[in-house]
């Protein structure tokens, strides 16, 4: 049986310009001696140091953020709202969806930090942020969370890993705020590397490399060819690294083509998988709902078959998922599976869809204000792109995503039930204790 990879990464790339300027000239990082890369890092007055190239700000990561339960469920809600927001921005895409909402957010939290005025009010109300004074030190410890090793483990398992590591790629003798630096080390244990940006098309690679090498080679070009010029200031990058196998693993004998009815009525003949199991499930109001845990049972996928999936769809958000979570930790039944195998990819750019959920001045040359990174309004961001990889079989999950935001100067079972996910249907990824959402697609044709 051939081993089981479940990989969860995200990638956030945010790429910075000077408005108004003349051009400045964890798992393994890929060989940067070929490329534009400095071996040194910035103060705040942008004086090059030696030695040193993960080290941003002069605060320490902190290691054990402190947070209660409550305020954890927080911003996992809050998490899980922008996540659903931007489901319903992403309904016009065609074909299977995967993308990975939880790294999307803490992007933007990242941008957020550098955020003033009606910018920072904008992505605030976008984000759902209640307490500027908290909510990195929340993010952080919900990193914590969900980085914690199982609560039990045998010797037949696979470790669970979820890692996630935060860079910042910055252009050497360019100015950063020291605060912003430092809530960007400390929260996020964001390392700093300086680059050199009028190479563009060797940062380019660099960063790629840095990428593909956090990814498992699932995200090989992140930056597109032309996206980084001379004017670039700044790239932060996030990846998420998730393995995993399945709580119950599907027997592959037991896989056979079977039907699936895709939106337009036509049936295909796809790999179904089939297994029975005792596992968290109920029939809601048109829709029936079972979560599949991994091993270790901090992570599960949720999967929900609405009898109406484009009305479904439409109407599903953070507050009838939230229930959704929960009430499949409180109900239990004999599930009879049949699930499809597939995989997908996802390219989104979401710069527009961002600006139509309220974050539009942030995308405004004119009236951006990120001065709380430089300390003058000369940022804005020109481009937000998301790609996201998943693959389901037999013995689990894998997947990888990648966002890049380009910024530019300027119990026992009650009951059994059937789940033939033979139609199209909803998944999320999540964490068990905190219901925080990581991955979330539909499938419409395996």
């Amino acid at each position: 049986m051939k081993p089981y990879n479940y990989f969860l990464t995200i990638v956030i790339m945010m790429s910075i310009l000077l408005n108004a300027c003349s051009p400045v000239p964890s798992p393994s990082k890929p060989n940067l001696e070929s490329y534009p890369v400095e071996d040194s890092t910035i103060n705040a007055e942008g004086d090059e140091q030696e030695a040193g190239s993960q080290l941003a700000g002069n605060l320490a990561y902190i290691t054990n953020p402190q947070a209660t339960a409550e305020e954890l469920h927080r911003i996992s809600l809050a998490s899980n709202q922008f996540a659903l927001d931007l489901y319903q921005h992403l309904l016009d895409k065609e074909g299977n969806l995967i993308y990975s909402p939880f790294s999307i957010y803490q992007a933007l939290l990242m941008t957020y930090t550098g955020a003033e005025g009606e910018t920072a009010e904008q992505m605030k109300d976008v984000l759902g942020v209640q307490d500027d004074n908290q909510i990195h030190n929340l993010m952080n410890a919900l990193n914590v969370t969900l980085m914690a090793e199982p609560g039990y483990t045998t010797k037949d398992m696979q470790p669970l890993i979820f890692n996630m590591t935060n860079a910042l790629w910055a252009q050497k003798n360019f100015h950063f705020e020291q605060d912003f630096l430092d809530k960007l080390s400390a929260n996020y244990a964001a390392g700093l590397n300086l680059v050199d940006y009028s190479q563009p098309e060797e940062a380019r690679k660099l960063i790629n490399l840095f990428v593909a090498s956090q990814t498992n080679d699932k995200i090989k070009e992140l930056i597109p060819q032309g996206m980084l010029n001379e004017m670039t200031r700044l790239v932060l990058t996030n990846t998420v690294y998730f393995k995993a196998a399945w709580q119950n693993r599907f027997d592959e004998a037991q896989t056979q083509k079977d039907d699936f009815t895709t939106l337009d009525g036509s049936v295909n003949q796809v790999d179904m998988m089939n297994q029975s199991l005792t596992t968290g499930a109920f029939i809601g109001d048109g829709f029936v709902a079972a979560n599949l845990p991994y091993e270790g049972n901090t992570f599960a996928m949720a999967a929900i078959l609405p009898e109406d999936f484009v009305a479904y769809q439409k109407s599903l958000n953070a507050e009838a998922l939230d229930k959704i979570l929960q009430n499949l930790g409180e109900n239990r039944a004999l599930v009879q599976l049949s699930m499809p195998k597939f995989s997908t990819m996802s390219s989104i750019d979401l710069a527009s869809k961002l600006m139509n959920m309220g974050m539009g001045n942030a995308f405004n040359s004119e009236i951006a204000d990120f001065s709380g990174m430089t300390g003058g309004k000369d940022l804005y961001i020109s481009d937000v792109v998301h790609q996201a990889f998943i693959d389901v079989n037999e013995e689990g999950t894998e997947a990888a995503a990648a966002t890049m935001v380009g910024m530019v100067a300027t119990g026992m079972p009650a009951e059994t039930i059937t789940l033939r996910l033979d139609r199209p249907f909803i998944y999320v990824i999540y964490n068990v204790e905190t219901n925080a959402i990581v991955f979330m697609g539909h499938v419409v044709n395996p």
